[in-house]
């Protein structure tokens, strides 16, 4: 049995890599066009592919996988795939293996922390690169990886549900992951498009349009400002947001579904919460004597993208009030809708646990024997779902704060410490304090808590667990499937 379980991380570690080698290629095509070197892109492609394919012809290709097969495939998939994204950094600009893993696993992420200072001299491949790892990872590698090879069924689901997804809006997973993709799809050509229209030039529009949509931040410029037109930032907003609002939604727009539109308590939250936010920090920049046209502008931009965890940079936030960044680092931690492209702790978490502690509250006058259920969008939640919930998010809040211990012996800021490690584990982008002065033990701790963050934890504790590593050595498969 052990040996069955090995041979199913195998295929699916190197069908993962079949398909990330003809990914790699694809930044060949901006290098050829600009005129460019291709060649660390298409050497590194054709060569992933090439070992991937010949090694995939020597044993039994699975199409289903277990629940301790799929938790290898998820975590290990997440970082083998940045290592190797790595390889462009490290061969194009000169990027140390540590440095490059971290840009990497920034992109694939979503998280949009970058070591780039001067944009000006970077290739336009590594540009497309650093956007298509952001767009790739949006949806997430592991779902590309599902829809082209794996078959249906629960090992599909088991492969979907451990990259932070827990919603069918299908009877088919296969179904859902080729909506969610065609939406997916659909919304990054249609914001191409507007920006296209809004005078951004064609390859800065189509990256922008990739991060944007993936909440990965990435720009091809040192900042949005540098396009100079506000116009821009209004429409990122939308797009944003759009990004940070989970793919159901738009696929019950398409089928007319006014009924469960109406009953999205998630996105009424998010709406509400960023209109509230960018409100109140529109109005601590204008008490403090900013501008009020550039409060309302900026005040609006960078909460959105704060929440919407994409992180896309206008001004230097450390200038900002004290009052602000508190702001803003809350809503790092809170992140977008569930079953979106968004990062952070997710905003039905947080829905689940202000309704569990207001039915709480309201206990306290009820008898001792009375049920009242936890209901939201008219649906009462299963029994235990609470605690699922509240357990994650302890764990969440609880690993911020050992990365703060770690990070406050690296970094002499406590509030920069706690914006890097909060962004990093929310997959944001932004921090209080400059990235690029972080020492390399710190760097090494935010790659860390990006590929935490991204897989939400469970995954990447589970890898590390004793009940897997007691699976894996006494053969007991059996009690995961």
């Amino acid at each position: 049995m052990i040996e069955e379980v090995k041979e199913e991380i195998l295929s699916g570690l190197l069908g993962l890599l079949l398909i990330f080698g003809g990914i790699l290629l694809l930044p060949a095509i901006p290098a050829l066009f600009f005129a460019e070197s291709a060649v660390p892109f298409l050497a590194t492609g054709i060569a992933v592919a090439s070992i991937s394919f010949l090694a995939r012809r020597k044993i039994r290709i699975r199409e289903s996988y277990s629940r301790v097969s799929s938790i290898v495939i998820a975590a290990v998939g997440w970082m083998l795939i940045s290592a190797i994204g790595a390889i462009p950094f490290a061969a194009i600009l000169g990027f140390n293996p540590l440095d490059a893993l971290f840009e990497s696993m920034s992109g694939f992420t979503t998280t949009g922390m970058t070591l780039i200072t001067d944009f000006e001299g970077v290739p336009h491949a590594i540009l497309f690169w650093r956007s298509l790892s952001q767009w790739i990872g949006g949806v997430g590698i592991i779902l590309l990886f599902t829809l082209i090879l794996v078959g249906g069924g629960i090992g599909s689901w088991r492969l979907y549900h451990l990259e932070g997804r827990e919603e069918k809006f299908t009877l088919s997973t296969i179904a859902t992951i080729k909506r969610i993709w065609l939406i997916y799809s659909v919304l990054t050509a249609v914001c191409a498009i507007v920006l296209l229209l809004l005078g951004m030039p064609p390859f800065d529009a189509i990256n922008t349009a990739m991060t944007a949509l993936s909440t990965g931040g990435f720009l091809t410029k040192s900042s949005i400002l540098y396009f100079g037109k506000p116009e821009i930032q209004v429409a990122l907003c939308v797009f944003m947001t759009i990004g940070a609002i989970s793919f159901s939604l738009f696929y019950n727009i398409l089928r007319f579904d006014y009924k469960r539109i109406i009953r999205d308590v998630e996105t009424k939250f998010l709406i509400g919460i960023l209109l509230v936010c960018s409100l109140l920090v529109a109005v601590i920049l204008i008490f403090h004597g900013f501008d009020p046209g550039y409060a309302l502008l900026e005040g609006f931009f960078n909460t959105i993208s704060i929440m919407t965890t994409t992180g896309y940079s206008s001004v230097d936030l450390n200038a900002w009030p004290l009052a602000t960044k508190s702001i803003l680092l809350l809503l790092m931690v809170i992140g977008g809708c569930s079953g979106s492209t968004a990062g952070g702790m997710k905003v039905w978490r947080f829905i689940v646990m202000y309704r569990a502690a207001k039915m709480e509250i309201s206990k306290i006058s009820l008898p001792p024997i009375a049920v009242k259920p936890i209901k939201i969008g008219g649906k009462a939640l299963e029994e235990g779902y609470t605690v699922r919930v509240g357990a994650f998010v302890f764990l969440y809040i609880f690993a911020i704060f050992v990365q703060l211990i770690i990070m406050s012996t690296m970094v002499p800021d406590p509030l920069g410490a706690l914006s890097l490690v909060a962004s990093a584990q929310g997959n944001v982008g932004p921090a209080f304090y400059p990235v690029t002065e972080v020492p390399p033990a710190g760097r090494a701790l935010l790659i860390a808590s990006m590929w935490f963050g991204r897989l939400e934890l469970f995954p990447v504790l589970a890898l590390f667990s004793r009940e897997l590593m007691d699976a894996l050595r006494a053969k007991k498969e059996k009690a995961y499937v």
